[in-house]
């Protein structure tokens, strides 16, 4: 009689943490963007294009890191759609076909 292979109930002891690096980076970044919130409690006045308005400097400071993130992204996206753009182009010209 052959015995059954063993079978772990457990995750694989050689799986690399591939949450660890991203932790870390989020942390590097989230801990000087908490003291810098933190610190500037204050309110502000904002005057741009003819409005003004008033708004606590933390949510004045985190709306522009969001906004710096998300426009980052969007340029890093939109690079991409270029790139991929070129090189179908460049294939087409070259007489081959890209997918």
């Amino acid at each position: 009689m052959t015995q059954p292979d063993k079978v772990s109930s457990g995750p694989a002891k050689d799986t690399p943490n591939l949450w660890a690096g991203p932790l870390f980076f989020l942390l590097l970044l989230a801990v000087p963007v908490g003291i810098l919130v933190f610190s500037n409690t204050a309110s502000a006045q904002l005057k741009f294009a003819g409005l003004e308005w008033s708004a606590p400097l933390w949510m004045i400071l985190l709306a522009t890191f969001l906004a710096g993130i998300i426009l980052s992204r969007l340029f890093g996206w939109l690079w991409g759609v270029f790139r991929r753009r070129r090189q179908r182009m460049k294939a087409q010209m070259m007489g081959g076909q890209a997918t």
